[in-house]
C-alpha cells in the first residue's frame, strides 16, 4: 500500500520538477488528449520566452494566435514561470477553462529562434497552417534551432569586448587588451554550461576571471611600454555579462503594466549587477595581494565618448559580429545586425548632440523602435530583430555596474547616484520604445 501511494505521488509531482514538461495539467488526461490549439499556444509562449521576448509581446502574439483558434486566452508570464488559461468561446463548446503551467529559465535574446518562431506564428495567423501543422513546425524549429559552438561563442565574446572598450573610453591599446579578457570569459561561461551548479556561478566566476585576467594583461602591456586603463579593460571583458537589456526590458514591462514580470526581471538584473561587482572586487583584491597592481590603478577613469573615426568604425563592426554570435543569429543575418548597430550608434550620437546626455536614450530608442517597426512591416520579420542589437550600444548595464562598484568601494553617494542614472537610462529607453510602438505599431506584436 505504501509503495503504491509513493508511486502515485511521484507520478503526480514529476511534471512539476521537470524543466522540459510542456504543461502541468490539472486533469488526469494525457498529453495526446490535449487539443492541438492548446499545445500550440503553450509551445509558442515557451519558444518566444526562450528567445528573450518581453511579457507584453508574448501576450500579444499568443493572443493573436488564440483569436485565430476562436478561443480566449489569459497569459501570466514571469521570467521563470508561464501560466496560460484557455477558454473555448465557439458555439457549442463546453465553456470549461483549461489551464497550463510550466517552468522556464530566464530567456536571453536568440534572434534565429525568434525569427523562425515568428514566421511560423505569422503563417498560422494568416491561415497558411492549421494548429497541428503549426505545432509540428514549432517543434521542428525548436529541435533544429541554431546556436554557436564553444569556439564561436568565445570569439563572439572577445569581439564584443574589443568593440565595447572603445565605447567605454578606451583607445587602440585597450581594444587589443580586451580581446584575451573577453575570450577567457567566453571560455569560462562555455565550460560552465551543462551543469546547473556551475551555471549559477558563471557570472560570479566570469567577472572574477575578467578582473584577474585584465590585471595580468595590463602588467604585460606595461612591460612592453604601453600604458592602458585597467578599469576599462576589466569592464570591457565582462560587458557581455552585464544585464543592460534586462534592465531595459524590465522597465518596458513595468511601463506596460506587467508588474510581476517587470519587478522580477528588475530584481534579477540588480542581483546580477551585485554578483558581478562582488566577483570583480574579489578579483581586484587578489591581484593587489599578489602585488600586480596598486589601488590607484584600479580607480575608474572618465574619458570622452567615442567619435566617428577608423577605430570607432572597427569597434561597431566588432560589436555587431560579437552581438550576432551572442544573440544566436544565423550567419546570413549578420548584415542586419550590423545595420542595426550602425543605426543605434548613429541615433545615440545625434540624440546626444540635439537633446543632451539626459534625453539621448529616449530619442535614440524612439528612432530605433520606428526603424524596427518599418523593417517588420516591409520584411514581415519581428521588430526585435532590429531593436535588440541597436539597443545594446546604449549600454545602460555598464552605468549600473559602475554604481555597484562605487557602493562596494564605500562611495555610497556616488554609487547610488550612478545606479539611479542607470535606472533612468533604462526607463528612457523603455519610454522611447513605447512611443515608437504607439506611433507605428508592429504588425505582429513582436
Amino acid at each position: 500500500m505504501r509503495r503504491r501511494y509513493a508511486r502515485a505521488v511521484g507520478e503526480v509531482l514529476s511534471p512539476l520538477h521537470s524543466r522540459d514538461a510542456l504543461a502541468d495539467r490539472t486533469a488526469p488526461a494525457s498529453a495526446g488528449s490535449q487539443p492541438d490549439g492548446d499545445r500550440l499556444l503553450a509551445q509558442l509562449a515557451r519558444m518566444l520566452h526562450e528567445a528573450g521576448t518581453p511579457a507584453q509581446r508574448i501576450e500579444g502574439l499568443v493572443s493573436a494566435c488564440a483569436d485565430r483558434l476562436g478561443v480566449s486566452v489569459s497569459i501570466f508570464s514571469l521570467p521563470t514561470w508561464i501560466n496560460i488559461s484557455v477558454e473555448d468561446r465557439r458555439p457549442g463548446s463546453d465553456g470549461i477553462q483549461r489551464t497550463m503551467n510550466f517552468r522556464v529559465d530566464p530567456g536571453a535574446p536568440k534572434l534565429a529562434l525568434l525569427e523562425e518562431t515568428h514566421r511560423v506564428a505569422d503563417r498560422f495567423i494568416s491561415g497558411e497552417l492549421d494548429a497541428a501543422g503549426a505545432l509540428t513546425e514549432l517543434e521542428r524549429v525548436r529541435a533544429e534551432r541554431w546556436k554557436p559552438n564553444l569556439a564561436a561563442a568565445s570569439i563572439g565574446y572577445a569581439l564584443f569586448s574589443c568593440g565595447a572598450a572603445r565605447f567605454l573610453g578606451g583607445g587602440a591599446a585597450e581594444m587589443v587588451a580586451s580581446i584575451p579578457v573577453g575570450l577567457a570569459v567566453g571560455l569560462a561561461i562555455g565550460f560552465a554550461r551543462g551543469r546547473r551548479e556551475r551555471e549559477l556561478l558563471s557570472e560570479f566566476g566570469g567577472s572574477m576571471i575578467a578582473a584577474v585576467m585584465a590585471a595580468f594583461i595590463v602588467v604585460l602591456f606595461a612591460r612592453l611600454g604601453w600604458t592602458i586603463s585597467l578599469p576599462i579593460v576589466s569592464l570591457a571583458g565582462l560587458v557581455t555579462l552585464l544585464p543592460g537589456l534586462a534592465l531595459a526590458t524590465a522597465m518596458s514591462e513595468l511601463s506596460t503594466r506587467n508588474l510581476a514580470s517587470g519587478s522580477a526581471r528588475l530584481i534579477g538584473a540588480a542581483t546580477t549587477l551585485v554578483v558581478l561587482g562582488m566577483g570583480v572586487a574579489i578579483g581586484e583584491r587578489a591581484v593587489q595581494a599578489l602585488g600586480l597592481v596598486t589601488p590607484e590603478v584600479l580607480r575608474p577613469v572618465s574619458r570622452g565618448a567615442a567619435v566617428l573615426d577608423l577605430g570607432t568604425a572597427f569597434a561597431i563592426a566588432a560589436i555587431a559580429v560579437g552581438l550576432a554570435i551572442a544573440f544566436h543569429a544565423r550567419p546570413r543575418r549578420f548584415a542586419i545586425v550590423l545595420v542595426s548597430c550602425i543605426v543605434g550608434w548613429g541615433a545615440a550620437q545625434v540624440a546626444r548632440l540635439a537633446a543632451g546626455d539626459e534625453f539621448a536614450p529616449f530619442f535614440a530608442a524612439l528612432f530605433i523602435g520606428i526603424v524596427g517597426s518599418i523593417y517588420a512591416r516591409l520584411r514581415r520579420r519581428p521588430t526585435l530583430a532590429i531593436v535588440l542589437p541597436g539597443l545594446a550600444l546604449l549600454l545602460p548595464g555598464s552605468i549600473g555596474f559602475r554604481g555597484v562598484q562605487g557602493l562596494l568601494a564605500s562611495d555610497t553617494v556616488g554609487g547610488l547616484s550612478t545606479a539611479v542614472a542607470a535606472l533612468t537610462a533604462a526607463a528612457a529607453i523603455a519610454a522611447g520604445l513605447l512611443v515608437a510602438n504607439a506611433l507605428l505599431p508592429s504588425p505582429r506584436h513582436v
